[in-house]
């Protein structure tokens, strides 16, 4: 009697805990202001791509988006026509894997690294490469289990520095509860791969396990991991993710009121959800639905949730990523391309929702693949050296003929291009306001610099445009001159380099100069861009390139070249630098 006493009590536990589940997915009206974010005001800032999958932003405030279906990696702005940097070799898109997450090195603007996670022949696996380098892999993570559902694929950076990887059953529940298995899990490795030493399992790269297939990762402002997972066909889950936490997969989905395992913060049918990217902003959890084809916001506090609200529902189709940009705005791609999608004009596009309280911008075209000029920016779009000295194409916002991240407060609904009449900041340091494009090299060449400041708006604005442009300097009014210097990393013979720094001594802008050099005793050989193959005491000869820009005063700028070091020491050669 007392074992059919405490079943029966055990049932009644678990229906009402499901029912207390059942009432927090139950949706609240949606509003304005939801999460601070203003979604009244959702824009279409970029289009034309094709199954845009993860997005990672460079210091810029540029985006670097992978496309699942063409293995290509594009970087984006609004209202710029999106770049292609590169195309991930050995990617195998069947089902639903192919070329997935991506991140960037928590120290990018000094190591240049970029980590994608990939569907391969055997396998899922995250690699890292250097940027300009993509056909330099460094295997990362292998050996994930892959299958035609179940790839899992979210990668990111957490506030420890380690990288978190969210993997799926690939088909296979069994593979979830095994714990020699990586599939059906979050797995946390040091940036090389290793495992860390806290993590829950000695020795072992899983964090959690039990999981049917993750897409979504997010970390609060109190640094706790979030992450949205894919049901069967009764619940799809929100989860508060703990070391060496059991979520269920594939004992039981939703609430299982099972001490056993984590039960799940918030539910949904998967008809209103089949949840993939997770973005935590102003005390929200924004998760992305594909099937549900709304954005689902999460109130979250102290581990809590509240009530969510879907926003967006039915407006873009399919939801896939959700990011929350350096620019304040939420960036959130739509993957109507994808299996159970209906593409319409446009499509896959990326939409962003303006924090609550920014200015709206003055009406003005809605950015598209066709319209403004390309990402890569003429010559008088020049930027700053980034912190690591990597050269780089940056896109210039006030060039964009769409409304910038920072619109200008100008209650006039033509935005003016003069640089003088918006006090709105820019990521461009160019205060040329020409938006004519030029042809320029793949923006894969090299990283974006971090933003620098427009230059400052006229204290005393005309009010009206004069019919005679101001004189400019004179040329002959400073000096133009440079350095050079070279240095190389020296770190294992299969991923050595070099670094040439050119840096401008003169008074005067630099667009043009030349370096030469001999490659030094201790190299086989040095492979720079756009001065070829030089074996050892050949002279090399380097001369700027259009995407390195134009220098101001004090300004460097650093290249990335290969060399052949078979170990052993190396002189330091001596580099000349001449300035035009």
């Amino acid at each position: 009697m007392p074992k059919r006493l405490s079943a029966v009590l055990a049932a009644v536990l678990c229906v009402v805990t499901a029912a207390a589940a059942l009432v927090v997915t139950r949706p609240a009206p949606a509003g304005a202001a939801t999460g601070g974010f203003d979604f009244t005001k959702a824009q279409v800032a970029v289009s034309g791509l094709r199954s845009p999958w993860g997005m990672a932003f460079l210091p810029d405030r540029s985006a670097l988006v992978t496309e699942r279906t063409t293995a290509q990696i594009w970087r984006v702005y609004p209202g710029y026509t999106p770049a292609l940097v590169t195309t991930i070799r050995n990617v195998y898109t069947a089902g639903d894997g192919g070329l997935l997450g991506i991140a960037l090195s928590p120290t990018f603007t000094q190591d240049q690294l970029v980590y994608v996670y990939f569907t391969g022949a055997s396998d899922n696996r995250v690699v890292r490469f250097r940027w300009g380098y993509p056909d330099a892999q460094q295997v990362v993570l292998s050996g994930i289990p892959r299958g035609l559902t179940g790839n899992g694929g979210r990668i990111a950076f957490g506030p420890d520095g380690m990288l978190y990887v969210s993997t799926g059953d690939a088909g296979n529940r069994a593979n979830a509860q095994n714990p020699g298995v990586l599939g059906g899990k979050i797995l946390r490795v040091r940036p090389d791969g290793s495992v860390p030493v806290d993590n829950p399992f000695a020795g072992s790269p899983v964090y959690s396990y039990g999981h049917r297939n993750v897409q979504g990762l997010a970390w609060d402002a109190d640094d706790r991991l979030y992450a949205t997972e894919f049901g069967e066909d009764a619940w799809d889950e929100l989860n508060a993710i703990v070391p060496g936490g059991n979520y269920g997969w594939p004992v039981c989905q939703g609430v299982c009121g099972d001490t056993r395992v984590r039960d799940p913060l918030v539910t949904w049918h998967p008809a209103e959800a089949s949840p993939s990217g997770l973005a935590y902003a102003n005390g929200t959890l924004f998760a992305a639905a594909l099937r549900g084809t709304r954005l689902w916001a999460v109130p979250v506090a102290g581990g809590a949730v509240g009530t969510p609200v879907a926003e967006l529902q039915g407006r873009y189709g399919r939801l896939r990523t959700v990011a929350l940009g350096p620019d304040g705005w939420l960036w959130v791609t739509t993957s109507n391309y994808d299996s159970g999608g209906t593409p319409v004009l446009g499509d896959d596009r990326i939409i962003r929702i303006p924090p609550v309280g920014s200015s709206w911008p003055p009406a003005s075209p809605s950015p598209s693949t066709s319209a403004g000029p390309s990402l890569s920016p003429s010559p008088s779009a020049s930027p700053s050296p980034s912190p690591s000295g990597g050269p780089g194409p940056c896109p210039s916002p006030s060039l964009s003929p769409s409304p910038s991240p920072s619109p200008s407060p100008s209650p006039s609904p033509t935005p003016s291009p003069s640089a003088s009449s918006s006090p709105s900041p820019s990521p461009s340091p160019s205060p040329s306001p020409s938006p004519s494009p030029s042809p320029s090299p793949s923006p894969s060449a090299s990283p974006c610099p971090s933003p620098s400041p427009s230059p400052s708006p006229s204290s005393s604005p005309s009010p009206s445009p004069s019919p005679t442009p101001s004189p400019s300097p004179s040329p002959s009014a400073g000096t133009r001159s440079c350095e050079a210097t070279i240095r190389f990393i020296l770190s294992w013979t299969a991923a050595s380099r070099g670094e040439l720094t050119v840096r401008n001594t003169g008074t005067l802008p630099i667009s043009a100069w030349i370096v030469t050099f001999t490659v030094p005793n201790g190299l086989n050989y040095v492979q720079l861009g756009n001065g070829g193959y030089t074996p050892r005491g050949g002279t090399v000869t380097v001369t700027n390139q259009s995407w390195n820009g134009t220098l101001p005063p004090g300004a460097a700028v650093t290249i990335d070249f290969a060399i052949g070091w078979p170990g052993g020491a190396v002189e330091v050669p001596v580099a000349t630098c001449t300035a035009a």
